[in-house]
């Protein structure tokens, strides 16, 4: 599925079913988002893998022998933080399935969740420090509080 307009284009390999069901809420999450971050261009390629994939990435990219819920890869000609989008998420649905279920969480806040810190990880947000990851965290909780997301850090 691709949802695209002017300003984005976001692509989905072997999405799970409710992404293709809320697409209209997805699209309005992106015009959203490009507002709120000041972003001029998205253009995403988002797959959805096993946990076999996703840990033998994991393995491979971030030295983590174990599985994750998202892997951000942003285009390599962006080194800091950037007002272009562009890169490749990969998604373990069975993952974001368990940590929803775990959380007592609606699985599609807990993915849109995800797809909001990957796309601020894709432009450069990071949280490998504390105040990187006070100034993400915070970024990420605004935004999502504006879309009718809880703080997924409560």
């Amino acid at each position: 599925m691709i949802i695209s307009n002017k300003k984005y284009k976001v692509q989905f390999f072997d999405e799970p079913e409710y992404v293709t069901e809320y697409s209209d809420q997805i699209k309005k999450i992106l015009n959203q988002f490009l507002i709120f971050f000041e972003v001029l261009k998205i253009d995403l390629d988002i797959s959805f893998c096993t946990e076999t994939e996703i840990k033998e990435l994991n393995k491979k990219f971030r030295g983590k022998d174990s599985s994750t819920n998202v892997l951000s890869f942003p285009d390599k000609e962006q080194k800091n933080i950037s007002n272009m989008c562009i890169g490749e998420l990969m998604v373990c649905q069975k993952v974001i399935e368990i940590e929803a279920s775990d959380q007592e969480k609606i699985i599609f806040d807990h993915f849109i969740h995800l797809l909001i810190h990957s796309m601020l990880h894709i432009l450069g947000y990071a949280h490998e420090n504390e105040n990187d990851a006070i100034l993400m965290e915070s970024k990420e909780v605004e935004f999502l509080s504006k879309i009718g997301v809880k703080d997924p850090y409560k």
